[in-house]
């Protein structure tokens, strides 16, 4: 029988695939800030870079959580995606600003694209297209990992919430843990209780058995 805790299992966040999908962003968005944006006097660099960490960062802090607090895990994972949001807005305004082109689902690159996203979850398969694509090429693929990071992170929460819905926050699990001791210790006592008024009806017994052997001598 599993003994219960008043600690939530701690998830590997590194083998989430929203996490390395978020790992993946802040540092695309790392080479894109150095390729495409001034090194000095651009507050769109710190920002940019900012809310790819903070995204990445709020996921492995609310995982850290999760041992004593569903709400600040969900909490935390829900800041996570707002970051990527705000991630999401920086690169459409910068498609925007210099006149390049969202592509669309009607664009012949954009399926390529999403598939490319899809299957890849880690940096290798990125780092030599980070080097190579254009200013619209990367925007186009940082939005579309920003799009996959939301629908992994709005899947996460919903997990999340089931998992709250069937294992109970901490209070919850306090309370179970409490009253699995008290029960525990009730059935022990009802146990020796039992046991207690067997050895006496034995003893009873044998008394009796003492006293015929007795009026037989």
């Amino acid at each position: 029988m599993e003994e219960k805790s008043i600690f939530r299992r701690v998830p590997n966040y590194k083998g989430l695939h929203v996490y390395q999908k978020a790992e993946v962003l802040v540092l695309l968005t790392d080479v894109f800030c150095k390729r495409f944006l001034p090194l000095y006097g651009d507050r769109r660099v710190d920002q940019m870079n900012m809310a790819a960490r903070c995204g990445k960062q709020n996921i492995v802090e609310g995982c850290e959580d999760a041992m004593t607090s569903s709400a600040m895990e969900v909490n935390l994972v829900n800041v996570g995606r707002s970051s990527f949001q705000e991630l999401r807005e920086d690169y459409e305004d910068y498609i925007k600003r210099n006149g390049l082109h969202l592509w669309d689902n009607k664009h012949p690159r954009f399926d390529n694209v999403v598939k490319f996203c899809r299957q890849n979850n880690h940096w290798d398969a990125y780092q030599l297209l980070a080097d190579k694509l254009s200013a619209e090429e990367f925007c186009n693929m940082a939005l579309t990992l920003c799009h996959i990071t939301d629908k992994m992170f709005c899947g996460y929460l919903k997990h999340l919430e089931k998992t709250f819905t069937e294992q109970g926050g901490v209070k919850e699990r306090m309370h179970a843990v409490r009253t699995g001791y008290r029960q525990e210790q009730d059935a022990r006592m009802k146990a020796l209780e039992a046991e207690n008024a067997a050895l006496k009806q034995r003893i009873a017994e044998l008394e009796q058995k003492l006293v015929g052997l007795g009026e037989l001598v």
